[in-house]
């Protein structure tokens, strides 16, 4: 994401999209209530003399709205932000109608919000990185492969291919030109998403079919960066059994789900060890805080958007209490299994230097 304009005493900034992930991101940064301006079409009507209006066609102005709705569709690498018109060009008309921005790539925002978080500022730091490497994530075995993305925040599910290999009684000749085809089609796909996507490839599961697919991938896809990886099973639990282990840790090794994931590890590890050693909810976190127990602050990002206002402010001056005892703050997201589970469990949690009990 390229930031254009910025200035955080008035709360506003102005962003170009670069990517999809930049969507994402922004889906997180804005809240219901912030102010939205940027370039759009409108339809143009006319009054006629007898009092009908005539349509005459369609121009591109500047509005802002006040947003009351936004989602984001992945299947169409839209973000879509619906509001009531606030300013606009006052020989259009549109004040007080509503209208919704379509956010797609290339496109200009400015954003003006309500309150400035750390959390905000975490997200558009995170979003203005470069470098953001992919991993295309394969578990395979000699029935099905399941293909994921993996990105710094997310792993996503794309699709799997079936084998359709004949049972164990077909002469072996013949089930091992089908086992070839299934792995030439698995291959193809892969190597299809890895230029599109620009990533590094992860191949896993049980047996030795991961290997055939290593092997043969190295030799149609020489450019291609591919790493094999062991897995007891295949799909989401394969793919999440991977995504412990030390290789993709070395791709991704600052992005934010790695770190996410580290980070709730350890917190259910405490929960179930060492459960002095740590708290969740917001009055048994405020309590640590203010002790200066905290060592590492966790709120969930899918809970900050759930808040209102007011409470949102309360959980901001945890984070800034915290950081002034010498604690560190991590917004973690829900866009993964990590994230989610930790959603689930209240969405704010703190592991403590010492036991507040």
């Amino acid at each position: 994401m390229k930031v254009l304009e910025k200035d955080l005493e008035r709360r506003t900034f102005e962003v170009e999209v670069e990517d999809k992930e930049d969507l994402w991101h922004l889906y997180n940064i804005i809240d219901i209530g912030d102010t939205i301006c940027g370039q759009t079409f409108r339809e143009v009507r006319v009054s006629r003399a007898d009092g009908s209006e005539e349509r005459v066609g369609r121009r591109k102005i500047y509005i802002c709205i006040e947003v009351e709705d936004l989602y984001f569709q992945s299947f169409t690498e839209s973000l879509r932000i619906r509001g009531k018109v606030v300013s606009g060009p006052e020989d259009v008309h549109v004040q007080g109608q509503y209208h919704t921005f379509s956010v797609k790539e290339r496109d200009k925002i400015k954003i003006s919000k309500k309150e400035w978080l750390s959390f905000h500022e975490e997200r558009l730091n995170v979003a203005q990185k470069k470098e953001r490497p992919k991993v295309i994530l394969v578990t395979i075995d000699d029935q099905e492969a399941d293909i994921f993305l993996v990105r710094e925040y997310s792993m996503e599910y794309l699709f799997d291919i079936q084998s359709h290999i004949s049972g164990k009684y077909l002469e072996s000749g013949g089930r091992s030109a089908e086992k070839l085809r299934y792995l030439s089609k698995v291959a193809e796909e892969i190597g299809r998403l890895a230029e599109k996507e620009k990533a590094f490839v992860i191949v896993g599961g049980p047996g030795f079919t991961k290997s055939e697919l290593l092997s043969l991938l190295k030799d149609k896809f020489k450019h291609i960066n591919v790493i094999e990886e062991s897995a007891s099973s295949i799909g989401p639990s394969g793919a999440r059994e991977i995504l412990r282990r030390g290789a993709l840790g070395k791709i991704l090794q600052n992005s934010i789900l790695i770190r996410d994931s580290e980070l709730v590890d350890e917190l259910f590890f405490r929960l179930s060890n060492k459960p002095s050693l740590v708290t969740y909810g917001i009055e048994e976190v405020k309590n640590a805080v203010e002790r200066g127990a905290v060592d590492s602050l966790l709120v969930s990002g899918r809970l900050l958007k759930n808040l209102s206002l007011e409470e949102r402010s309360k959980i901001e001056e945890l984070c800034k209490k915290t950081e002034d005892y010498g604690g560190k703050v991590y917004f973690i997201g829900a866009e993964h299994e990590k994230g989610l589970q930790f959603f689930n469990l209240g969405g704010i949690a703190a592991l403590l230097r010492f036991s507040v009990s």
